[in-house]
């Protein structure tokens, strides 16, 4: 076996494990969401930026703009995973300026996408 097969078998190795482990983020993420609708309306935003690492903000709310439940998805490889955001948990919507400034800007952007959608 001469470089070249060694290389294909390697391109070939490195495209089958990006599409286990872009299986698992959608995965995770699906089950995420799935449990998120169950607790109330679900609000996704997502910040618009090309070359920074992408921020996906979930949030839950109930009938009385109380958000229950908040998640957010950040970086730019498929290893990121959903973890809670819990400086969002138990905040009214609209948010506060106070409650919104103390989040990070690509975090902001994000909450602000996913508030502006009906």
């Amino acid at each position: 076996m001469d470089a070249t097969y060694a290389l294909i078998i390697c391109a070939g190795f490195a495209w089958a494990l990006q599409i286990a482990t872009g299986f698992l983020q959608m995965r995770a993420f699906n089950r995420m969401l799935q449990n998120m609708s169950l607790k109330g309306t679900v609000k996704i935003g997502k910040t618009s930026s090309r070359w920074k690492p992408k921020t996906l903000v979930v949030l839950a709310h109930d009938a009385n703009g109380l958000i229950v439940d908040a998640s957010i998805m950040k970086g730019v490889t498929i290893f990121a995973r959903p973890t809670p955001l819990s400086a969002l948990i138990h905040a009214r919507i609209p948010l506060s300026d106070r409650m919104s400034s103390g989040l990070e800007p690509s975090v902001r952007e994000a909450v602000s996408c996913a508030l502006s959608t009906k």
